[in-house]
């Protein structure tokens, strides 16, 4: 992939962080309150956890992006390829207005999309809740490829541009990034930093991340349109 995409996915991941304090807020105050209570304030031992953590979450998004680009390359055999690849454009650019709409309290649709992704979560969830208390890299780690198929809108809308690069790799990188593009507000917010997480539940800060994704989303569907049209 170019290292255009790849910028772009790390910060669609940096912009979309105030959805993903809402989403994983929960687990990332259980990886604290998880250590024993005289180890409640060492720093590494939290850090441990989280990287481990978010180091799971983020392999889940990267086999999200195998398993999908694997079955959509089985599907562009039997349709025209471009077309193929401007609808996912265009489906992502429709995904990240709302994203964007979302993240701005104007519009609440992303929630239907989640709902999509229920099935999956309601058979992984009650294995997911028994890693709690999460106390060591291990447990840690399995945690995070659980929780990172909790349904999210701003996860489907960035796997869905990532399948529209066109390739099981570009797929995979590009899921990479948008992982380590969230890393900043999981570790900072899981390590109780608090002016962090002001900045990030800031209205200021929510609607330049909405106008920047909402940009980005009309952009993508610009280019949508033109390979269709």
């Amino acid at each position: 992939m170019n290292e255009l995409d790849f910028w772009a996915a790390v910060t669609i991941g940096l912009l979309g962080s105030a959805h993903c304090v809402g989403m994983c807020g929960g687990i990332m105050a259980a990886l604290s309150h998880g250590l024993p209570s005289h180890q409640q304030a060492n720093l590494a031992k939290r850090f441990t956890l989280l990287g481990a953590y978010n180091g799971g979450r983020i392999a889940s998004y990267v086999m999200a992006g195998a398993i999908l680009s694997t079955l959509a390359a089985g599907m562009s055999s039997l349709f025209n390829v471009d077309h193929w690849l401007a609808g996912l454009r265009l489906l992502a650019g429709v995904l990240l207005v709302m994203m964007g709409l979302y993240l701005a309290n104007l519009n609440r649709s992303l929630l239907w999309v989640e709902k999509l992704g229920k099935p999956v979560w309601n058979t992984l969830a009650p294995v997911a809740r028994r890693q709690l208390p999460i106390s060591k890299p291990s447990k840690a780690v399995f945690a995070g490829l659980l929780w990172g198929w909790l349904p999210c809108g701003l996860v489907y809308s960035t796997l869905i541009w990532a399948l529209s690069l066109g390739s099981i790799s570009n797929t995979m990188v590009a899921m990479l990034a948008f992982g380590l593009g969230t890393l900043p507000s999981m570790f900072l917010v899981g390590a109780a930093a608090d002016a962090f997480k002001k900045l990030l539940v800031h209205k200021g800060f929510k609607l330049i991340s909405s106008v920047l994704l909402i940009a980005y989303g009309v952009h993508t569907l610009f280019i949508a349109l033109g390979q269709i049209l």
